[in-house]
């Protein structure tokens, strides 16, 4: 009994001395420390050194899967013989000097902080979690279960900055036209808003600028893509001009249709190949009736992660590719890829509003049918001559990347578009534009559970040897 009782008051000892010290001795399971391959393209890509210091409190609950991450990130760097990673830790509550220095650099506690050849960028574990409740003290952080902190984001978050260090510019200017009923990357409405979306497109290293084209007789020199999302009124005659001037000296254009709605662009985008056809993409794969799932890709660079995913749209124009695009003298032909397509029973629908859809054979094309599609012209031209192709992504529906439709994560609509602005703005590098692997859900015990774990395995086991040599000595006796 005194054995039991000196071997409780041991193991209660141990739990104390490790919730004091906070030492863990982590052991890696599986394939733990492993990137994707999206992430190991990013960094096959980055040549010289990258120093990345990590400048966390090594209690914070979520200080083991950043530092899983940076292991993972440095063993992709050694096997792809791209970046050299350097890892530093800094714990604010110990290396008082270094931490100085960081927050004199502006770096913010619980962060990592970016360099390779005098270019920084900080990433922040608010960017690197995407919350599901807010959590406002350290204390609430320490006593409440990792799963409430949401998902963790952190190899895509880090692989786009990794991808921005290695860029020849800080940051790449994005414009968004207005004027015409687009759509404002500003709007925070939750359900119909585009807030989320612009916030993903400044992570990862873009900035969105508002312009209205009256009184421009060019684009700006810092554009580096032109988006068109939603325009519910046409461009005027001198509008479209100036469009077709930026795209036929290598301008970047996304454009997003709106459901019945024209433009005037369809004919600029027709000369690019790309024709928007007035019928909607539907068909038996949905899941309330009224939206469309899209589970065929293509084989291309937007398109080359998402084999197993799918995307939802609502009032999808169809897209189909013109057999003879036009195209200056001397010039070579633009390619036109059609990237996503309803499966062989799908269809055009031409009538959306009327519920049940059915297919009529005499006026709607049958499947598969295209929901978006790119066109690039200049594309096979050596990377060594100061060239710049042009570039075209027309999706057939605008409503695709609203809040609502990202807030549920159900779909790769927030990747697919995050993937088309990233190849529009040339952040391939020569392969696929990667933004980071896919989001791990951030479970296990928090500190606290781990206690009365701990607690109890060291009360029950001795407990259950006492009640075990109780019944035998009883036993024993009768």
């Amino acid at each position: 009994m005194l054995a039991i009782a000196l071997g409780g008051v041991l193991c209660l000892l141990a739990v104390v001395l490790a919730y004091r010290t906070a030492w863990v001795w982590e052991v890696n399971v599986g394939q733990v420390t492993q990137v994707s391959e999206r992430t190991r393209d990013i960094l096959a890509d980055t040549q010289g050194a990258l120093r990345i210091t990590c400048f966390m409190d090594r209690r914070h609950p979520m200080f083991r899967p950043v530092s899983r991450l940076l292991r993972g990130l440095r063993q992709a760097s050694r096997s792809v013989a791209g970046a050299d990673i350097v890892i530093a830790y800094v714990d604010p509550r110990w290396d008082l000097a270094r931490a100085g220095q960081l927050a004199t650099l502006g770096v913010p506690e619980n962060a990592l902080l970016l360099e390779r050849q005098r270019r920084r960028l900080i990433v922040t574990l608010d960017e690197m979690v995407a919350q599901r409740s807010l959590l406002r003290s350290r204390e609430e952080l320490n006593t409440r279960s990792h799963r409430e902190l949401g998902v963790f984001r952190g190899e895509s978050v880090c692989a786009a900055a990794i991808a921005r260090l290695a860029l020849p510019f800080e940051r790449a200017t994005v414009y968004w036209l207005q004027g015409h009923g687009e759509v404002r990357f500003d709007d925070y409405d939750d359900l119909h808003g585009f807030s989320d979306i612009a916030r993903e497109l400044n992570r990862s290293g873009f900035d969105l600028k508002a312009l209205a084209l009256p009184g421009l007789s060019r684009l700006p020199e810092d554009c580096q893509l032109l988006v068109i999302a939603g325009a519910r009124y046409a461009l005027a005659p001198e509008e479209l001009t100036v469009l077709d001037a930026y795209l036929q000296s290598g301008g970047r254009l996304l454009y997003l249709a709106a459901a019945n709605v024209t433009t005037g662009v369809e004919r600029i985008l027709a000369e690019w190949g790309i024709g928007v056809l007035p019928f909607f993409a539907t068909g038996p794969q949905t899941l309330s009736g009224h939206e469309v799932v899209v589970s065929c890709f293509a084989d291309h660079v937007i398109t080359r992660e998402l084999k197993n995913a799918s995307l939802v749209f609502n009032d999808a124009h169809c897209l189909r590719a013109l057999a003879e695009p036009s195209a200056p003298a001397g010039a070579d032909q633009p390619k036109v890829t059609l990237l996503a397509s309803t499966d062989a029973s799908g269809w055009g629908e031409s009538k959306p509003d009327v519920f049940p859809r059915r297919f009529d054979p005499q006026i709607e094309p049958l499947g598969p049918v295209a929901v978006a599609a790119v066109s690039e012209r200049g594309g096979n031209v050596a990377k060594d001559v100061a060239f710049r192709p042009t570039r075209l992504c027309v999706i057939g529906e605008t409503d695709f990347v609203m809040n609502g439709m990202l807030a549920s994560r159900a779909n790769a609509n927030r990747d697919f578009f995050l993937n088309a602005v990233a190849w529009l703005a040339g952040i391939d590098m020569g392969s696929a534009p990667s933004l980071g692997g896919d989001a791990t859900l951030v479970t296990g015990f928090a500190r606290r559970d781990w206690i009365m774990f701990m607690a109890g395995a060291a009360g029950v086991v001795p407990l259950c040897v006492f009640l075990a040599f109780c019944l035998a000595s009883l036993r024993a006796r009768r």
